[in-house]
Parts: structure tokens; C-alpha cells; sequence
């Protein structure tokens, strides 16, 4: 294991690149930064080691296996990172920047669009707000991807990766919403519920009123008094009244 100390984009430093980005557009498509890095002040030490070795290896691929991996080995990377630290923009944009440079450009696919291209980069290669880390940018998405799947399941983080991963739109609901790992008895109840009903994920739209349900039943329970069983049974129930609703608007 080689451990190296993180580094993080100094203020200075990530405000330019900010405003540089239209000027930066040939070192986003096909150059680099080490010029900046090289001439020192650009970012700045953290009292934190990682082994970034498995960084190399991440598949720019945009196929939900790839994403499984990839958020698996940056989670070996960055296991013990604290949530605030994980919260914190500037690493992410170093890490964007100069030691993921090449994966986050491939697998974002920078445009020849100069327009679109510029919003492209800002919204993964900067991660400002603690939205942007935990969906849009190129490396935070997929630490918070790991962090949540551990959260529920920290038994088999994999087969939690597997369940809301295996769609854009699965995930995108899951990750969206704070209660389900917030409170894992909940995130760990809809995990089984994907696991043993085909229909919870077979349609964006299924498990969008299959969540709208658990709000709407699940109002003033407390959750944390029920056992696996009883929160099956709920969910069973919340299916069910998902599928009516669903049936209804079709109607």
C-alpha cells in the first residue's frame, strides 16, 4: 500500500479555475495542469493519507457495472473519510483536476460544444454545494454512491450498489432522498422490497409512487421500532397502494 497525503485546491486557486475554465478548455479536452501544480501555492496539503493506486483503474464506461466498481474502489481509497471532509468541493476538484484528470474527461465526454462544455466541466469537475458532490461530480458521486450502499447494507455494500445503481432513474430516487439513509431501517426495507418485486423497479414511474406512498402511509411511524417483518409488511402495503394510484392515472 502506498499512502500519500490528499491535497486540496487552495480558494485562490479553485476561484481561478472557475473563471478560467473557457480559457482551460484544451487542457480539459486533451492537456492537464501540471504547470499549476508544478509552480507551487495551487493546492494545499491535508492531514489525511490515502492510496490513490486504485484511482488508476477507474473504467470511464458509463455502464452501470462501471459505475458498481468504480464506486467501489473509490470507496478503498477513501473509506474512513469523514461525511464533512467528503463535503468539501476543493478535493474533489483536485482530484478532478490532476490524479482523475483522464477518467473524469472520458467519462464525461467533454463536447466540442464551447457553450456546453463549459457548463459540463462545472458541474463535473467543481463540486460547490453538497448536491453537486453527491450526483454530479466525476469522483464525489461515486464515494457517496459507496457511502450510502454501506450505510444500508454494511454487510454486502456490493449487492446494495447493484440494486439502486442498475438504473439512472433507480438512483436518482434513492440517492435523492435524505430519509433513506437517514434512517437505514427504511433504505433497508426498500432494498428488500427491490430485491424480492420485480415490478418496484421494472418503471421509473413504479418506484417514484412506490416512494410517494411510503411518505404518504409512512407520516408519524416510527420506523425504528419495527422489526425487518413488519417493515416488509409495510412496504407490501405501500406497493399495493403505489400500483392502485398508478392504475388510476392510466384509467
Amino acid at each position: 500500500m502506498n499512502l500519500e497525503r490528499l491535497n486540496y485546491l487552495a480558494t485562490a486557486s479553485l476561484d481561478r479555475l472557475v473563471s478560467d475554465i473557457p480559457a482551460n478548455l484544451y487542457r480539459y479536452r486533451a492537456g492537464d495542469f501540471t504547470d499549476m501544480v508544478d509552480a507551487g501555492g495551487w493546492s494545499i496539503e491535508l492531514n489525511y493519507e490515502a492510496d490513490l493506486s486504485a484511482m488508476q483503474e477507474l473504467d470511464s464506461s458509463s455502464s452501470p457495472q462501471a459505475e458498481i466498481e468504480n464506486s467501489i474502489r473509490v470507496w478503498q481509497c477513501f473509506h474512513d473519510m469523514t461525511p464533512a471532509l467528503a463535503c468539501e468541493g476543493r478535493v474533489w476538484a483536485r482530484l478532478s483536476h490532476v490524479e482523475c484528470l483522464d477518467y473524469s474527461r472520458e467519462r464525461w465526454l467533454i463536447t466540442d460544444d464551447d457553450t456546453k462544455a463549459v457548463e459540463q466541466i462545472k458541474k463535473h469537475f467543481f463540486a460547490p454545494t453538497l448536491n453537486s458532490c453527491r450526483d454530479d461530480h466525476a469522483i464525489s458521486r461515486l464515494w457517496w454512491n459507496a457511502k450510502i450502499a454501506k450505510t444500508l447494507r454494511p454487510e454486502d455494500q456490493r449487492s446494495a450498489l447493484e440494486l439502486f445503481l442498475a438504473k439512472a432513474d433507480i438512483r436518482k430516487s434513492v440517492v435523492e432522498r435524505s430519509v433513506l439513509f437517514s434512517r437505514p431501517v427504511i433504505g433497508r426495507a426498500i432494498l428488500r422490497i427491490m430485491e424480492r418485486d420485480d415490478w418496484a423497479t421494472a418503471r421509473e414511474v413504479n418506484f417514484r409512487e412506490l416512494m410517494n406512498a411510503v411518505n404518504f402511509l409512512g407520516g408519524g411511524i416510527v420506523f425504528e421500532l419495527y422489526s425487518d417483518k413488519k417493515m416488509d409488511q409495510f412496504l407490501d402495503l405501500c406497493r399495493n397502494r403505489a400500483e392502485e394510484v398508478i392504475n388510476q392515472k392510466a384509467a
